[in-house]
């Protein structure tokens, strides 16, 4: 009989103004992980906690580099590094890489429309995008990027080291423009984590975490 474990963790809260996200900010609520209890993955090596705890700090990371992108506050050339950062997240770094025998050119994003209208793009691409938006010479600006929640998913097995799994969570964008707000949206996302297990020298098992395609399932405004 599958038993569910909630686990409720909170990272850290920041303080923001009523109006406004405050740059480089990121609000973490909660992280819901449920896992049946009889789950096979508890009859294999692996340490389930430290999997999903880096699965996290891997979406937190990406939430951040995404930050520093939209900050037009900061030089191009500064933008554009924190990109290759980002894209050092995702497996074949962005660029290409092989999913169950199948050849694919590179992680791909979707992006959801007001209309709800759903775009796929590379990934490399997105970034290249956001960090090259007019900004400070139009004034216009896209303030720091929030996480409201993420939620995990069981590992799913793919074979003897590869498991599988998703993080799913709201993403907060809010524009301004000469200091006033006007918009902010809220992009329900998932994103596909390949987790790779490796044996040390010394027997111990290490855990290789590496972000997927990137889904989008909601757009609210």
């Amino acid at each position: 009989m599958n038993v569910a474990a909630q686990l409720l963790i909170w990272l850290g809260r920041t303080t923001t103004k009523k109006s406004t996200i405050a740059p480089m900010n990121i609000k973490y609520l909660f992280i819901l992980l449920l896992f049946p209890m009889n789950s096979s993955i508890f009859a294999q090596n692996i340490d389930e906690d430290k999997i999903i705890m880096r699965a996290v700090e891997k979406v937190a990371q990406l939430n951040d580099y995404i930050s520093f992108m939209a900050d037009k506050s900061r030089p191009l050339n500064y933008r554009l590094m924190r990109k290759e950062k980002a894209l050092n997240l995702f497996i074949g770094k962005g660029y290409g890489y092989v999913e169950n025998g199948v050849d694919k050119e590179g992680v791909m994003m979707e992006v959801s429309t007001r209309n709800k209208r759903v775009s796929h793009t590379l990934l490399r691409h997105s970034f290249d995008n956001l960090c090259r938006i007019p900004g400070n010479d139009t004034g216009f600006q896209i303030t720091a990027v929030e996480i409201i929640g993420i939620k995990v998913s069981e590992l799913l097995k793919i074979d003897d080291n590869l498991w599988e799994c998703t993080c799913e969570y709201d993403q907060a964008f809010e524009g301004i423009r000469d200091g006033q707000p006007i918009f902010r949206k809220i992009n329900t996302k998932k994103v596909k984590c390949f987790v790779k297990t490796i044996e040390t020298e010394d027997g111990i098992i290490e855990h290789i975490i590496q972000l997927g395609d990137v889904y989008a399932l909601e757009t609210r405004y």
